[in-house]
């Protein structure tokens, strides 16, 4: 069936994003989650511990007065422009245990991070080797009727303050492929304060209107980082999620849908 949309010079973004969504609801009714995704992941994906990037001085100022630091930087690969890399800072006036008591609550998502319409972890298991490896459906609410669903794979690294994470390539995921990475770190000037370092780096499957780019590798990047600020802050005094030790882990079986 054809479908016609006049593309007015006043309305050219909202018919073009009624005609993606009324193609991606199509394809995602068809779309079988429990099927492999198509590869094993294509992205460089990060490893766990410090970034490495430097704090100018001018980065400090912004920092002092509450506001993230964004670095936007160039993808692995010049010729692709279906990903993006950026890193994210962000001071948090509450400690390191307060900051991943969010941040590892990924079941607790919904209502504090800002698009997010389901979180819920399917398989948390201890992997003898001071890791934690934590599988998690969420579905992305970018604007009505247009939405994205993905099963994330993700690794906490205790004695390294990250966790580290890619697709779970054994469902089918909407997003091409993902590499993730939060690392906390105690203030290097104010005690009892953290340093969080957010990066997502994402892969379409096709290009999208830059509106929902933005949204999701700007917008969504700075976000991040504001909603564990606050929470923790609302939460200083909260602990280390002890569920999450390797040695308290217990394996889950995969529920997922």
């Amino acid at each position: 069936m054809t479908i016609l949309i006049p593309f007015t010079a006043a309305f050219p973004l909202v018919a073009l994003l009624l005609l993606l969504s009324l193609q991606q609801d199509s394809v995602h009714a068809k779309i079988n989650r429990d099927s492999p995704h198509g590869h094993n992941g294509i992205m460089k994906q990060y490893t766990a511990g410090p970034f490495g990037m430097a704090i100018e001085e001018s980065d400090e100022d912004i920092l002092n007065k509450g506001n993230p630091v964004m670095k936007q930087l160039p993808s692995d690969d010049p010729t692709d422009k279906l990903s993006g890399k950026a890193i994210c800072v962000q001071d948090v006036n509450a400690p390191k245990d307060a900051v991943w008591n969010q941040i590892l609550d990924l079941d607790s998502y919904v209502g504090k991070v800002n698009k997010v319409k389901e979180c819920q972890n399917y398989y948390v298991k201890d992997n003898g080797d001071g890791t934690v490896r934590i599988k998690t459906k969420m579905v992305l609410g970018v604007m009505p009727g247009y939405s994205y669903t993905n099963f994330y794979d993700h690794c906490f690294h205790k004695e390294k303050d990250s966790v580290t994470w890619s697709l779970d390539y054994s469902k089918t995921s909407d997003f091409e492929d993902v590499a993730g990475h939060w690392h906390v770190e105690e203030h290097p000037k104010k005690p009892g304060c953290s340093r969080v370092f957010y990066a997502c780096d994402l892969r379409f499957k096709s290009s999208l209107p830059s509106p929902i780019m933005n949204f999701l590798q700007k917008t969504a990047l700075k976000q991040a980082t504001a909603w564990v600020k606050k929470e923790s802050e609302e939460h200083p005094h909260a602990g280390f999620p002890k569920q999450f030790l390797p040695s308290a882990v217990v394996g889950q079986p995969e529920t997922a849908q």
